[in-house]
């Protein structure tokens, strides 16, 4: 059991390792400036470079890659730039109604599926079962 559990952790560590490179890979291959989106199309060019040197924008992906692990890993997700407050209190925010929400599909998946698989069973073989087997 300890191996299996060992496994599967390092299956969750490796996976979530891939999403962040692949996510972050994105972002970074999307075409843009977020320095100039941030400042407007009139903005000055000393403006915008000002602004990237803030944010961090003119170091290199790697680096940046590494500064957006650690501040993960540290619960430190930075400042929305859309709304001005931190993305942590965002995302607190939204779990308030994502939570509920999701523990209730859960109950009703649940209710559903031991309905469906209880009727299933109980007609084995016969053309309720293979149809509920098959939806």
């Amino acid at each position: 059991m300890g191996l299996f559990l060992l496994k599967r952790t390092l299956t969750l560590i490796g996976t979530l390792i891939g999403a962040s490179v692949i996510v972050f890979l994105v972002l970074e291959i999307l075409p843009g400036n977020a320095a100039q989106m941030l400042m407007g199309p009139d903005a000055s060019p000393d403006a915008v470079a000002a602004l990237a040197t803030k944010l961090g924008l003119d170091q290199p992906a790697w680096t940046r890659y590494w500064h957006w692990i650690a501040g993960l890993l540290t619960g430190n997700l930075g400042d929305s730039y859309a709304y001005s407050s931190p993305v942590i209190d965002l995302i607190l925010e939204r779990l308030a109604l994502t939570v509920p929400l999701a523990v209730l599909a859960m109950a009703l998946t649940v209710v559903i599926a031991l309905l469906v698989g209880v009727t299933a069973a109980a007609r084995h073989n016969k053309l309720g079962d293979v149809g509920l087997m098959g939806m």
